[in-house]
């Protein structure tokens, strides 16, 4: 099908959009793992897709008022909200 390759491509261009931003600042993010993985080229474009994923998620937390204090304290209405969302995609 089509949609396979649009989705690696997508991941692609979100990797290159990591490798030339935020992969250039420090301190750097490490990520170990098997050199027979890490070296396969849609598995470390995976990586950095979800790095920038998670860098991204982070800021729109924060600039949402989000912090490390909120998370720990309406961890369990935000668990289920999360729940509530995936059960409706299904």
């Amino acid at each position: 099908s089509d949609v396979v390759p649009a989705i690696e491509l997508a991941i692609a261009r979100f990797a290159e959009i990591y490798l030339h931003s935020l992969s250039t600042l420090s301190p750097r993010i490490m990520v170990s793992g098997a050199p027979v993985h890490l070296n396969n080229p849609e598995n470390s474009n995976r990586i950095r897709a979800l790095l920038l994923a998670g860098i991204r998620a982070a800021a729109l937390w924060r600039q949402s008022g989000g912090g490390r204090l909120t998370l720990l304290l309406r961890r369990n209405p935000l668990l289920r909200e999360t729940r509530r969302l995936l059960a409706s995609l299904a």
